[in-house]
């Protein structure tokens, strides 16, 4: 038997290993969230070679809300972005704590683990020592949220892009054009159909 076996694990362990892998998960979804946010700032640049792609996760989420109004779009669809936005920006305040914060893993009477997260804030030169505690039904929930909150965004922003992609490669607009009044093929061409 190995020592890594359930069985030989204390439930401090246990509740580690399980902390470790959620952290883990919402990671990937703050990563994945983040790559379709760069990707739509991408797309956007291509169109406005001025807009310049801010180094930081939170400034690029700031750019994008403010740019992603602005273009071209039905009002439900601006609307379904910004809902899509706002609901992403609430999740994603958490996410230094994940991404900067130290873990300290407890397990309750029941054997329940409950994870608590310290991280210090720094804000103008400013620290703020700030703690996150959740207990595993609380990160569950969470973990359910964000990848809710994610998969919205990420299918808004795609919808955004594509657009924006089509936008940029219409062919030129024949609306000005008058129909041809005499629509019948020339002589010796087949008509269509």
């Amino acid at each position: 038997m190995s020592v890594l076996e359930p069985a030989n694990l204390r439930p401090h362990d246990l509740a580690k290993t399980e902390i470790d892998a959620w952290r883990g998960r919402c990671l990937n979804t703050f990563s994945r969230a983040e790559k379709a946010v760069i990707k739509t700032l991408e797309t956007m640049q291509s169109a406005n070679t001025k807009l310049a792609i801010e180094p930081l996760a939170g400034q690029r989420l700031k750019t994008l809300e403010k740019l992603a109004s602005s273009q071209s779009a039905t009002d439900a669809q601006n609307a379904a972005v910004a809902s899509a936005l706002a609901e992403w920006r609430q999740l994603d305040l958490n996410r230094p704590f994940f991404s900067h914060g130290i873990v300290t893993e407890l397990v309750d009477r029941q054997g329940k683990w409950h994870v608590r997260f310290d991280f210090i804030a720094v804000k103008k030169g400013v620290l703020n020592e700030q703690t996150l505690h959740w207990s595993k039904d609380e990160a569950t929930d969470f973990e359910s949220q964000l990848h809710r909150a994610f998969m919205l965004l990420s299918g808004q922003l795609g919808q955004l892009r594509k657009r924006m992609e089509a936008k940029d490669h219409l062919p030129p607009s024949n609306a000005n054009t008058a129909p041809d009044p005499d629509a019948r093929p020339a002589p010796g061409k087949a008509t269509p159909g």
